[in-house]
């Protein structure tokens, strides 16, 4: 079973990165329509999937008529003319970072009423395109401030919410310094689900301002966080004491920015395209599946749950669909992130191996294999995409002298996928639309 696993991510992420190529100039009529009448193009591309997302415009777009940007996860500092190109920090923001923001902030500021401005904004970017309000942060308090954000356990729209209210970038502020130009189009590659303006902390996104959270449950995620609210979020999570000490000051003294206002006449000239998600994901794995035999239950949603109880509701979904299923092979997909509260000094791994490790143990014995993969191509820190586990892994483990169960206490479960051969390691996709996970069972004996 691990080897049709591996198979259906494998066709899954062939999948959608044809439909990213496919869709990227098909999402560009306004620029494309602006070019035909004479007019020039500035284009920046962010996030993982900057590179791919801007070489498939760029095939549509002459290049004598276009400048711009491309900030892709360093070491990728390939040319691709005529856009500058930066490499910069990803999961943590690092000087390429806070170069890449700068350089995106003066390419909009520099737009003429004569260019067309496109975005190609992806999963990652808001890492990758990043720069405190204050230019007084440096990289380094940014980083652990990222690093305690990040790790602090809350779902990503909180994690968002927080990187908007206090980036130089995010929550609109690029298409604000754009304002000038023709027209504005957004094209983007969805990592997350519910508001766009969580991809990449929305860095065009024109939010009405009457979407404010002074009354805002602590437990939700709210488009903007006034000072009240950011410093109950700060507070609930347990990020006081990693804020850099400006920043903590001037949250204090009430000398945060306000929010940026947005002229009415900016939303007209906008618009907002996503050409790839999440459910184009779920889709083409639950479709590999079928072609492989097996009975699949696409609507499973583990969405943001810790990892123990993600494996409890999925695996007993299974369960249940084997039960309803009796001599059929049977598959549970589902798609989204998973929660890890991360220890003081975490190990190589990532949520996705995480989450098989708590598989395994849990499945030992059993017919049953479980892959989690970031369609990315990566696993936090590790030099994987995720992990494929049956019925053997822990006693495989147990054979080998390796300690599943420490290897979850330190979140450090790379090093023992890998030596068993269980890690799923794909290098970067050139897509991201989250991870994704397939449960299967053997039919009953």
């Amino acid at each position: 079973m691990k080897d049709a696993l591996r198979a259906a991510f494998a066709t899954t992420l062939a999948d959608l990165r044809a439909r990213q190529d496919e869709w990227t100039p098909r999402c560009l009529g306004m620029a494309r329509n602006h070019v035909a009448r004479g007019g020039p193009v500035v284009l920046i591309a962010f996030g993982k999937a900057a590179r791919s997302m801007a070489t498939s415009a760029l095939a549509v777009l002459p290049a004598h008529r276009v400048r711009g940007l491309l900030v892709t996860p360093a070491p990728d500092d390939a040319p691709l003319p005529p856009l500058q190109t930066i490499a910069a920090g990803h999961p943590l923001p690092d000087g390429g970072s806070f170069a890449a923001a700068r350089a995106a902030l003066a390419l909009c500021h520099s737009v003429r009423p004569t260019e067309h401005v496109v975005f190609l904004v992806s999963g990652g970017g808001s890492a990758l395109l990043e720069l405190p309000y204050d230019d007084r942060i440096d990289v380094a308090s940014w980083r652990a401030f990222y690093r305690a954000l990040v790790g602090c356990g809350a779902g990503i729209e909180r994690v968002n919410a927080i990187r908007r209210r206090v980036s130089a970038v995010k929550g609109g502020r690029l298409a604000l310094a754009a304002a000038a130009a023709a027209g504005q189009t957004t094209v983007l590659v969805r990592d997350v689900p519910g508001n766009w303006g969580d991809i990449a902390s929305g860095p065009t996104w024109l939010a009405d301002e009457g979407d404010a959270s002074d009354d805002a449950d602590p437990d939700d995620a709210s488009p903007w966080l006034d000072d009240a609210a950011l410093a109950r979020e700060l507070d609930v999570l347990g990020l006081r004491a990693a804020l850099p000490p400006q920043l903590a000051d001037d949250l204090a003294a009430g000398a945060l920015p306000p929010r940026p206002h947005v002229p009415d006449r900016l939303h007209s000239k906008c618009a907002w395209l996503t050409l790839l998600s999440e459910e184009h994901a779920r889709a083409f794995a639950a479709r590999a599946m079928t072609a492989a035999g097996y009975v699949v239950d696409a609507e499973a949603d583990a969405d943001d749950l810790p990892v123990d109880a993600a494996a409890d509701a999925l695996l007993q979904r299974l369960t249940a669909l084997r039960a309803a299923h009796p001599g059929r092979k049977v598959a549970v997909v589902t798609t989204g992130e998973l929660s890890v509260a991360l220890p003081p000094s975490p190990g190589i791994g990532g949520r996705n191996q995480q989450f098989a490790l708590a598989c395994a143990c849990r499945i030992a014995g059993q017919p049953v294999a479980v892959l989690s993969a970031g369609t990315d191509g990566i696993d936090g820190a590790a030099p994987a995409a995720g992990a494929v586990v049956d019925g053997t892994t822990c006693a495989r483990a147990s054979a080998a002298g390796l300690d599943v169960a420490e290897s979850m206490r330190r979140c450090d479960a790379h090093p023992l996928l890998a030596a068993l051969g269980d890690a799923v390691t794909t290098g970067p996709t050139g897509t991201n639309v989250r991870d994704l996970r397939i449960l299967a069972a053997a039919p009953e004996a």
